[in-house]
């Protein structure tokens, strides 16, 4: 932006003046990113790839490593990302504590660097891999590595740690494998054990702290994520002391920072507008609880002065959710990507809870493109169906019983979680995606006529024999713009074209190549085949069959990149509503989104966006999932979705809709 005044405002000036501003104006850029990494106390070193160490691994640790720095980010902490390639003595002499997100391999130089740093007083931070270099410095030693037994096995983390201040009694994380390390010196502990969905201890440590930091056995996964904050916070400040001052002012800023509202004053007239007496109350208790909070933190009591200000936020939160208002007819929705809601084999208790807080559609996963928790005779039957029943029927039973529809959610094309004999047998008959670069992907082509098939006859498979109220599809998409040129969508391209290609694929590349703009059309109307026929079949199988989609959020960028043309879908009327995936922690982006959407849809075509509450790359406290409700309203939207209804969703976020934002009961639009 300010390059661009430069040059309008001095447009007479020679090129070596432009070229000079252009130098300074970089060098001011570097300086203040210098500046900043130099700042921060933390460093994330992210793995390199080797022979032991996959580009998928190291892609993987870069998503986990983003995780971690909203994580500090949201306790008042900065941390800069450093790759270990190019790691050195200097880049580490400023910091307090380096984490490793996920590093299965540490090179023998970076090894050294870390030997230095702990031994001049330097902290660690690890989770999931514990490399033979960095378990020493720990204090630990793996013993195994295992995968639960089945879902539900590492379920929570029952803590133990009265010597270090703030933590909390347990945290709630779902993961599928860990790393089991046990102690080598007195100074390490384990201060958490794994326990299963029934509470009971696996026995297996999940949490140890030593003298040079800590070990966690998975990584950080974004279910409880405000407890787990304040594990985090309790840990850092355990390692470092001086930490706790900076967590003491990022909870007191945070106290008034509520929904839309942003500030005191401004949650104070939102309140008052409404005129609820319980909402009234709760406000001067967090007003009473706020002016505690900072005389505490004046005293550098920073610890009290945490405990009361989360306390002061709690009922300014509780003020702002019991200032809202229901809507009776819009649809209010969430994903459920388990398949099994948030209590497993108890769907009655997920409905009720689901009912109760005014949710009136549920979308739960039943099925991917090679296998289902339901006993298809079409697709492979999952280990849920095995171990918990046909997940359909006992959904559909419940939800109805509770007044909520059920649109199951269908996952297209992806063969993730597909047994391997069932995707070797795709493969083998050349119906599975190639990249651009040759390799085989785990998706069916869309173009392969046996493919659409597939999908056509499990949907259909569902649709017959359950009392569902529409089909959701997910996945509608191919992986990528590097997807798919293998040999069939060639001959399938050329035979419908009619072209002449002879370097394949280099001649339809999305934007290099000279059909490549054919292909991107070609492509996209691969995936609307299977939309436009799915609405045909449905309505024929039953009219009142509602056909619904999850949809990459920024248009039409989508159809370039997964040929995705979503809003030519509800134009022509195969959808009947779309749920957008907004997920973003930032307001004005969601709201850009959104508005772009509406603009674009067709007006009877329902919009219900996507609100990333426990998304990979959304993070949401229930205020901020309120005020998305709220800018969506604000809008015209016709109603909205929450990703991912689970026990996190269910006791966390459910109670705040029920305040008041969804505590009426109203039936879905139709």
């Amino acid at each position: 932006m300010f390059l661009s005044r430069y040059a309008s405002q001095y447009l007479s000036c020679s090129v070596t003046t432009i070229l000079f501003a252009c130098m300074l104006l970089w060098c001011l850029i570097g300086g203040l990113c210098l500046a900043e990494a130099q700042q921060a106390e933390i460093a994330i070193v992210l793995p390199k790839a080797t022979p032991q160490v996959s580009e998928g691994d190291v892609q993987y640790a870069r998503s986990v490593a983003k995780r971690f720095d909203r994580m500090l980010n949201g306790i008042g902490l900065t941390a800069v990302t450093l790759e270990e390639a190019s790691l050195s003595e200097a880049q580490l002499k400023s910091r307090r504590l380096i984490i490793l997100p996920l590093n299965p391999v540490i090179t023998p130089p970076t090894a050294n660097l870390l030997k230095s740093f702990v031994a001049s007083g330097g902290k660690l931070f690890v989770t999931y891999t514990l490399p033979d270099t960095v378990a020493p410095l720990l204090g630990l030693r793996q013993t195994n590595w295992l995968k639960q037994e089945a879902p539900g096995h590492f379920a929570s983390i029952q803590l133990n740690a009265p010597d270090i201040l703030d933590m909390p009694a347990s945290i709630r994380q779902a993961s599928w494998n860990i790393t089991v390390a046990e102690p080598t010196t007195p100074d390490t502990k384990i201060i958490g054990y794994w326990h299963n969905a029934n509470g009971e201890s696996t026995g297996l440590p999940a949490l140890s702290v030593g003298k040079a930091g800590v070990f966690f056995s998975h990584i950080f996964l974004p279910d409880d994520i405000q407890r787990k904050m304040q594990m985090l916070a309790a840990l850092l400040g355990h390692l470092v002391p001086e930490f706790r001052r900076t967590f003491a002012e990022q909870a007191i800023a945070a106290m008034t920072t509520i929904g839309h509202t942003k500030d005191l004053a401004a949650l104070k007239q939102f309140v008052q507008q409404r005129n609820v007496p319980e909402a009234d109350q709760a406000l001067k208790a967090g007003t009473d609880l706020m002016r505690r909070a900072r005389a505490e933190y004046e005293t550098e009591a920073y610890n009290t002065a945490i405990t009361i200000a989360r306390a002061s936020r709690a009922e300014l939160s509780k003020a702002y959710f019991l200032s809202h208002v229901s809507v009776e007819t819009e649809g209010r929705a969430v994903w459920n990507h388990s398949g099994l809601g948030a209590y497993p084999g108890d769907w009655e208790r997920s409905a009720k809870a689901l009912a109760s807080a005014g949710i009136n559609i549920i979308l739960p996963n039943m099925a991917w493109a090679g296998v289902a928790h339901y006993p298809s005779k079409i697709l492979p039957q999952s280990k849920t169906y095995v171990q918990y029943g046909d997940q359909i029927a006992q959904c559909v039973e419940a939800a109805h019983k509770h007044g909520l529809e059920v649109h199951v959610w269908k996952i297209t094309w992806n063969l993730e979680g597909a047994p391997k004999e069932f995707v070797e047998k795709i493969r083998e008959a050349g119906r599975t995606q190639v990249s651009a670069t040759g390799q085989t992907l785990n998706w069916l082509c869309p173009s392969h006529p046996k493919n659409v098939l597939l999908e056509l006859e499990s949907i259909l498979e569902i649709v017959t024999n359950y009392d569902v109220d529409g089909i959701h599809l997910d996945y509608i998409r191919y992986p990528g713009s590097h997807a798919c040129y293998c040999k069939g969508c060639r001959q399938r391209f050329v035979r419908a074209t009619r072209l002449q290609i002879d370097e394949w694929p280099a001649a339809v590349l999305p934007k290099t190549g000279i059909y490549g703009e054919k292909y991107t059309e070609w492509r996209t109307q691969q995936i609307t085949r299977l939309v436009r026929l799915l609405h045909k079949r449905l309505r024929e199988a039953d009219p009142n069959i509602k056909l619904s989609a999850a949809v990459f959020g920024w248009y039409p960028g989508c159809i370039t990149t997964i040929g995705q043309d979503w809003i030519a879908w509800a134009k022509a009327g195969y959808l009947d509503f779309v749920c957008p995936m907004n997920y973003t922690e930032d307001t004005d982006y969601f709201t850009e989104l959104l508005t772009n959407q509406l603009a674009r849809m067709p007006k009877d075509v329902a919009i219900y966006p996507g609100i990333g509450a426990t998304a990979s790359n959304s993070l949401l406290t229930p205020d901020a999932v309120v005020e998305q409700i709220y800018l969506s309203r604000n809008l015209s939207a016709s109603g909205w979705t929450i990703f991912d209804y689970s026990l996190d969703i269910s006791e966390v976020v459910l109670p705040a809709l029920a305040m008041g934002v969804a505590n009426q009961k109203a039936k879905p639009p139709h």
